[in-house]
């Protein structure tokens, strides 16, 4: 199995501070993504069409932990182990949470926008 290194110029205690925080932020968001995600799946009075927007910005949120957790992999061991076609998917994946992530953050926004201002 061949090895992909990172860019160098790295020494080992930057891609572990790298990886600590990935891993961290991964970790964290994880766990707070999902409970929102359980919240409204669960509690009844949460599922409004409003809500639905924050819902599915928890659920792209959710991915982009994902797509964290295999970059503070990477990182600890210092290459990629996923090779080039998990090179590729991993980009596509992360590019698609972070596209889903900003038209659900602009949908929340035009719909808080309309709740609020237009209301009479």
């Amino acid at each position: 199995m061949a090895t992909y290194t990172l860019p160098e110029g790295f020494d080992d205690f930057d891609m572990f501070a790298f990886g600590s925080v990935l891993l961290v932020g991964a970790v964290l968001g994880f766990f707070l993504n999902f409970i929102s995600i359980m919240a409204y799946l669960r509690v009844k009075e949460l599922r409004t069409p409003s809500n639905f927007f924050v819902f599915n910005l928890a659920l792209a949120d959710l991915s982009l932990n994902c797509n964290g957790l295999a970059s503070a992999y990477a990182s600890y061991l210092r290459y990629w182990p996923f090779g080039p076609e998990g090179c590729q998917i991993h980009g596509v994946q992360g590019m698609t949470s972070i596209l889903a992530g900003i038209s659900f953050l602009g949908a929340v926004a035009w719909d808080r926008y309309h709740m609020y201002c237009t209301s009479k």
